[in-house]
């Protein structure tokens, strides 16, 4: 690799972004930087296909089991007055810090690491201040978000220098776009204390969300990222520094059409009508708690909740406690998905909606019975349908080949440990990931045999219920391709 003294990185996030949905014409700086680099063919997310657990897992390289960010929104009994955690929101991620004695994330972020080297991990984004704010809670000094300064005056005066934030409006939200493209070019560029630059654009994400995959709306913020990246590339050509910078273009996960819209609340409402003995439990995204007033469940007690949701044509895969899902036929333990660490606000179940191929109104293919209350949903994720779960990673610099693709699957927890490899940073052991030297102009180690491994549960579940994991695995890692429906049929 080229020398890492002055090396510097540059983080492009365009959320939600499905790679089927990457269109060169609207997006042609984006698009030179892959032709120009190195594109990853078979990139992954991981389950569930949330914006936070997925950021978490980039700026940790671990897995969701063991960075402790389960969920968008999940349970923890004494974090919060009602015990839900809205990652959205810093102030909760505020709570579960003070909660956890300082690991509401339970291992370490770039931006700790970076700290530790004395220099700065810099995020300029347009996301929810949660998330904006993952990569780098604990020395958040070179933080701009357009929809909050964290109760920080520092961070109020360093948004002063791009100026006043536009009002946000509906989306596409393309003039916050611009304002944090602005951040970057105005203040991060020239701080050379500043290591690595998140610019992480909600879009087209809002979009995704409010008008669909493949909508004229979403395909005008696609092409709105692209001007903000493009000003980001012009500022660093007039200060004479884009040799310093590898660049890293990602999405979080894909998105798939919603078809059905009910939270899993009311599915529980009814299956207590039909059985009204059934223990108390609650509900946050797609998971299942146990009541914290009321004694866990045993595996056993489960079993009918278990039966029912595996005769809803609404349920793709169910996936468990490994207890549970040892003692309950048609269920996937979550070590299978996230390896043998599985952080103790894991749920007792997680019902990932089935999903199909159909196409929406545009010709998009995907489409997922959601869980959700949000009655104007376009699109969304959670789920562990293809759409979702892949996403989009190119790598343009002096340390990464010209002109190539990489047919080697690679996945959200392989980035953090890449970083630290291009700037000659120590690799901490816990981390889950693998660096992707398969993408080096000069490599120091191979990525490892790649095959596909399907896992089965050892018996069927209710009415048949039999649902399959298909995985890429490379080395010793994996990546989840997709979770087939149990019941059979697609949606």
């Amino acid at each position: 690799m080229t020398s890492s003294a002055n090396r510097r990185i540059l983080i492009v996030g365009t959320d939600g972004l499905r790679p089927d949905q990457f269109d060169p014409e609207l997006m042609p700086t984006f698009a030179q930087l892959g032709t120009e680099g190195t594109r990853i063919e078979q990139y992954h997310a991981v389950y569930p296909t949330h914006t936070r657990v997925n950021l978490t897992t980039l700026a940790t390289g671990c897995m969701p089991g063991k960075h402790g960010i389960v969920a968008n929104v999940f349970r923890q009994h004494g974090a919060t007055e009602d015990g839900i955690i809205n990652t959205g929101d810093y102030r909760h991620l505020q709570a579960l810090d003070q909660f956890a004695n300082g690991r509401g994330v339970a291992v370490p972020t770039l931006g700790d690491i970076i700290d530790g080297r004395e220099k700065r991990l810099a995020i300029a984004s347009t996301s929810t201040s949660g998330a904006g704010i993952i990569w780098n809670r604990n020395f958040p000094y070179r933080v701009v978000n357009t929809n909050s300064a964290y109760g920080r005056a520092d961070l109020y005066s360093l948004r002063d220098k791009v100026g006043e934030v536009p009002e946000r409006g509906d989306p596409p939200h393309l003039s916050h776009v611009e304002y944090a493209a602005r951040a970057v070019t105005d203040i991060f560029l020239d701080d050379d204390e500043i290591e690595v630059i998140v610019l992480w654009f909600a879009e087209p994400d809002s979009s995704l969300h409010y008008f669909g995959v493949a909508a004229p709306e979403t395909k005008t913020a696609l092409k709105g990222c692209d001007d903000a990246l493009e000003h980001v590339l012009d500022g660093m050509e007039r200060r004479g520094i884009r040799d310093q910078f590898d660049i890293i273009h990602l999405s979080d996960h894909g998105h798939s059409t919603v078809v059905a819209r009910r939270t899993l609340a009311e599915h529980l409402d009814r299956a207590r009508q039909r059985m009204p003995g059934m223990p108390p439990l609650l509900t946050a995204s797609d998971y299942i708690y146990a009541d914290s007033s009321q004694r866990v469940p045993t595996p056993e007690e489960l079993s009918w909740l278990i039966g029912w949701l595996q005769e809803q044509p609404w349920t793709g895969a169910i996936f468990a406690r490994d207890t549970i899902a040892s003692n309950n036929a048609g269920v996937f333990p979550f070590s299978s998905i996230w390896g043998d660490e599985v952080s103790e606000r894991a749920p007792l179940l997680a019902v990932s909606p089935a999903w199909s191929e159909a196409p929406n109104d545009f010709g998009a293919p995907g489409t997922v019975a959601a869980m959700t209350e949000h009655a104007a949903l376009r699109s969304t994720h959670g789920s562990a349908s293809p759409y979702e779960l892949h996403a989009v990673a190119s790598f343009n610099g002096p340390d990464f080949r010209a002109g190539a693709a990489s047919d080697t699957p690679a996945g959200a927890i392989d980035i953090a440990p890449t970083i630290l490899a291009l700037l000659g940073a120590e690799i901490p052991d816990h981390m889950d990931g693998r660096v992707l030297w398969e993408l080096m102009e000069r490599p120091q180690g191979e990525p490892g045999v790649t095959e596909t491994v399907t896992l089965e549960p050892e018996r069927h579940g209710s009415n048949g219920f039999f649902p399959e994991l298909h995985l890429h695995q490379v080395g010793q890692q994996r990546y989840l391709h997709q979770a087939s429906n149990g019941a059979g049929p697609e949606i």
